[in-house]
């Protein structure tokens, strides 16, 4: 029912006029001034409602009068007739009959109430209705409203407290979802902004709107108060925490980017007052090396503080997502800064909360390309892309190096490949089974003697962060080991599948709109869009080489079929874009590291070697570290599924094959079967590589072009490698 129907009103009148008899009895004995008051208030309603027909409209006229009573006996102190004043007060407002003045006065009246510590939780349950079902509180009286919420969060009681940081959240959300009612309002109605006379007074922004100057002074003010400056316009505010400010910054931030992107005097507070500030508060973080020189420096450095540090990750993860096109040098310095926190001289839990920040940005493929075109394309500017895929690549490595003095992102290889399963997913499968009757249950990577466990971080191109999230947490949280490395891993698998799938659609469009150009106009030459080539180019020559050196090393290390396959087809995916943009030298070292994993370790094939000198012999550089395309280490984890003769004018005695170097030979397979259009030149690659598998595994051609074992070939699961060909590859063999 609304609260306008007749029947509303005439519910609204009999409620009050028992709320005024209600209190003149509580009042009767200790304050006959009050008794009087709600006497009087009676008869002023019958009146109002014996004289007018728009019964809501005269109530709200009188309404300072009509609330009098009720604010009296607010003023008594009385825990009994303070409640019955208060629910009486809220049910006028609930019918929206407050004028601006009443509100100032009941906001006065809930102020006294707070000073006396009386009857917090329904002082704030007044207010919140106040301000949500109506819009006549403006200015200053908005102002102490929300202070009054501010200094209630403060106070000793728990649940008071927790109520009022709620209740501060929502007036703040109020606040500014009016100015989005306002600005639609106003939508297309051209006015001539008044002139501007200097900003040398900082309380008033003349060229906005009363709904935007509110939410302005309130943002501005949040600003002041997370940097331990004096508020403007929240006077009378005592204490604030900069953990609940910067919060209470990143939900604004979050909830309404179109007020910042479409008012210049926000715009303004991003990049005057926001950015400077995050900027500030980092520097802690920026500058704390872990394990530097035990003597105390002349000025001690601040060490980082973790309920900070997330939140402003947080905050910056917002502005780059919703404002990198409004702060295209602000987020620069951000990304940047986000890669130094990568940096193995850091604690491991701000390397934690830095990597889960890039997981969320490398599921947004779209934002990876601005950042492209905006940085990487520019002459002097920061080859940003470039920089998180190389520092992606970096910290993974760093997480297999253990300094002497160990290290809880990684541990040694447990005996017999166990390890600590009640951390991950146990994935047990073909290729898990170890020497000795043993069995690994654990996913894990495991490369020259550091084992890292893997476990389940996130669904497929969602980043779901765990320490980012951790707000109520004061100490640095302990980080399990093998989550850092996970999140990591997923990180680049979105990444790759993110641009891979982003361009390879673009390609697709391109590709038919240039096949129905060219039956409508079978004369004309189809000319394509030429930018958005130079960015895909870019994309792909930026990110391969870190892309290519991290794949590699975690396929090597990879002790788990599904982690494998995951590897396997972001180098798949990457050698198929590279080749239908055009870029050779990229193209061939994504296959050249699917062969060379296909074929046992150190295995002598001249046609990968000779192809790939200038790939296996560069080291390429990433974040000043030495990153050489990686050869494989010890594959004592993987189960030999085969032993063969290799294809050689010499004999060399046996080689042997592994699970994984059948599942690598797959890909390879899958690779020529569905890609080989783009192959060109590194076919070459593909059937050498194919010839000395065959040659290994024994097989000869038979009738109907099918492979069948041809000699006898050891190992003790050579008829299941027969099995896995044909069922994956019977077509292309």
């Amino acid at each position: 029912m609304s609260t306008s129907s007749p029947e509303a009103v005439k519910k609204l009148l009999e409620n009050m006029q028992t709320d005024l008899r209600s209190l003149s009895m509580e009042c009767k004995k200790k304050f006959p001034p009050v008794k009087e008051a709600a006497e009087s208030g009676i008869v002023k309603i019958k009146t109002i409602a014996a004289r007018n027909t728009e019964i809501l409209a005269a109530l709200k006229e009188n309404s300072s009068e009509v609330v009098q009573p009720f604010l009296m006996g607010c003023g008594t102190k009385e825990p009994k007739i303070t409640q019955l004043c208060l629910a009486a007060i809220q049910r006028l407002m609930s019918h929206e009959v407050v004028s601006e003045a009443a509100a100032g006065n009941i906001i006065n009246m809930l102020w006294q109430l707070m000073e006396n510590g009386l009857e917090e939780l329904k002082l704030l349950q007044t207010v919140l209705v106040l301000l949500t079902t109506n819009t006549v509180v403006h200015d200053e009286v908005l102002s102490k409203a929300i202070v009054l919420c501010f200094r209630l969060h403060f106070t000793k009681d728990n649940i008071t407290n927790n109520t009022a940081a709620a209740t501060v959240r929502q007036v703040v959300t109020v606040v500014f979802e009016r100015m989005v009612a306002e600005d639609e309002r106003f939508k297309g109605i051209v006015e001539q902004p008044p002139p501007i006379q200097g900003n040398t007074n900082r309380r008033s922004v003349s060229t906005l709107r009363p709904s935007a100057k509110d939410a302005y002074m309130l943002f501005q003010d949040l600003c002041q108060l997370v940097n331990a400056d004096a508020p403007y316009w929240l006077v009378g505010m005592t204490e604030m925490t900069r953990t609940f400010g910067l919060e209470l910054l990143e939900s604004v931030l979050n909830d309404f980017p179109g007020v910042f992107l479409q008012h210049q005097e926000f715009s303004f507070l991003l990049k005057e007052r926001v950015c400077p500030l995050v900027i500030k508060l980092f520097s802690p973080n920026i500058k704390f090396r872990q394990g530097t020189s035990t003597t105390a420096p002349p000025a001690p450095v601040e060490k980082p503080y973790f309920p900070i540090c997330m939140r402003l990750l947080r905050v910056v993860t917002v502005l780059i997502k919703h404002f990198y096109s409004l702060l295209v040098t602000e987020c620069e310095i951000f990304l940047s800064l986000l890669v130094k926190f990568l940096d193995g001289e850091k604690p491991q839990w701000l390397r934690a909360v830095a990597v889960e920040s890039v997981h969320r940005l490398c599921v947004q493929p779209h934002l990876l390309c601005s950042f492209c075109q905006s940085y990487d394309m520019k002459q002097h500017s920061t080859k940003v892309f470039r920089d998180i895929v190389n520092a992606l690549g970096s910290f993974i490595q760093s997480l297999f190096i253990v300094p002497n003095g160990g290290s809880t992102a990684a541990v040694s290889a447990p005996a017999g490949g166990s390890g600590s399963g009640a951390q991950g997913t146990a994935q047990g499968g073909p290729g898990t089974g170890g020497g000795s009757g043993t069995l690994t249950t654990q996913a894990a990577f495991e490369y020259r003697g550091t084992w890292i466990p893997l476990m389940t971080v996130s669904v497929q191109g969602s980043a779901k962060a765990t320490y980012l999230e951790m707000l109520d947490k004061v100490e640095p949280p302990s980080i399990p080991e093998g989550y850092a490395m996970s999140v990591a891993f997923s990180a680049l698998l979105d990444l790759v599948r993110g641009i891979t799938s982003m361009i390879e659609r673009e390609l697709t469009m391109e590709e038919e709109a240039a096949a129905e150009f060219r039956e409508t106009h079978p004369d004309q030459e189809w000319k394509p869009e030429p930018g958005s080539h130079l960015v895909w180019e870019e994309m792909v020559n930026a990110s391969w080489c870190g892309l290519l050196a991290a794949l590699s090393l975690l396929l090597d290390a990879s002790t788990d079929e599904a982690a494998t396959e995951n590897i396997l087809k972001a180098e798949m995916t990457m050698a198929s874009l590279c080749g239908r943009v055009g870029l050779v030298t990229p193209r061939d070292a994504f296959i050249t590291a699917i062969c060379k994993a296909s074929l046992p370790p150190h295995y002598a094939l001249t046609v990968l070697s000779s192809n790939s000198s200038n790939l296996s012999s560069k080291a390429y550089s990433i974040q000043g570290q030495s990153v050489q395309i990686i050869s494989p280490s010890s594959e004592s984890h993987q189960q030999v599924v085969a032993v063969g003769q290799p294809l050689s004018a010499q004999p060399q005695g046996t080689v042997v094959l592994t699970a994984k170097n059948i599942q690598c030979m797959r890909t390879l397979l899958n690779l020529a079967h569905c890609h080989g259009a783009v192959l060109g030149t590194s076919w070459q690659l593909v059937l050498a590589t194919l010839q000395h598998l065959v040659w290994i595994l024994g097989l000869k051609p038979a009738v109907g072009g099918a492979l069948k074992p041809g000699r006898a070939v050891e190992g003790p699961s050579t008829v299941r490698v027969f099995s896995l060909l044909e069922e994956h590859c019977g077509s292309v063999v």
